[in-house]
């Protein structure tokens, strides 16, 4: 299938075209299942074999969408090194509601909210507007919706067997929420994510 695409490409003549398609081969892993049907592959072999079918003609600007989505968590960190690499060679823009695939790949990034762009930056400068702003604490199940209705919630997680629930700490707040039980936290994509695209719950008190 890559030689057949890489000959669609132009690649040639064919002595250099299999030479193009071994080297992708080997990039992504899948030398030792070259002669597989591609019906046959897993996920993650077919994520990795559809970034050899992108890179095969060295393109200037490559678009991706969602392209760790499906993966295991070791196959998603295979991927994300190898989306890394290929990048150094050329444009690459993703997209992608994978919060690890942002922080860990993109020098630039833009939020969109409502086919808006409502934020644009690096993720690390932009994550600092988040310094001493974010607190979390853990709470049970039932109480998430009173939590909701007397703090700015960020966002909530489970972890094992209860909520992580994360704020906004307002200016003058810091000891108020620290008697409710609340601790800083470094604030995250996800926590930026909420705070700009108008998902942080407002209390009422």
């Amino acid at each position: 299938m890559l030689n057949y695409l890489a000959a669609l490409r132009g690649i040639g003549p064919a002595r250099h075209r299999r030479q193009v398609v071994g080297r992708w081969l080997d990039r992504v892993n899948l030398a030792d299942v070259a002669e597989r049907r591609l019906e046959t592959f897993s996920g993650g072999m077919r994520q990795r074999f559809g970034i050899a079918a992108a890179f095969l003609a060295d393109p200037g600007l490559v678009i991706i969408d969602e392209p760790t989505a499906g993966l295991d968590p070791t196959e998603r960190r295979r991927f994300q090194c190898l989306l890394a690499e290929a990048a150094e060679e050329c444009v690459m823009i993703i997209s992608s509601h994978i919060v690890e695939d942002i922080s860990g790949l993109c020098q630039q990034m833009a939020v969109m909210a409502s086919g808006q762009v409502v934020l644009t930056g690096s993720p690390g400068l932009l994550t600092r507007e988040l310094a001493g702003r974010v607190w979390t604490k853990h709470a049970a199940y039932g109480e998430l919706s009173n939590l909701q209705q007397t703090h700015r919630v960020l966002s909530w997680r489970p972890d094992q067997g209860r909520l992580s629930v994360r704020v906004l700490c307002d200016a003058g707040q810091s000891a108020a929420l620290s008697d409710a039980g609340f601790e800083p936290a470094e604030g995250d994509l996800e926590d930026l994510y909420s705070l700009h695209t108008g998902e942080v719950s407002q209390h009422v008190g």
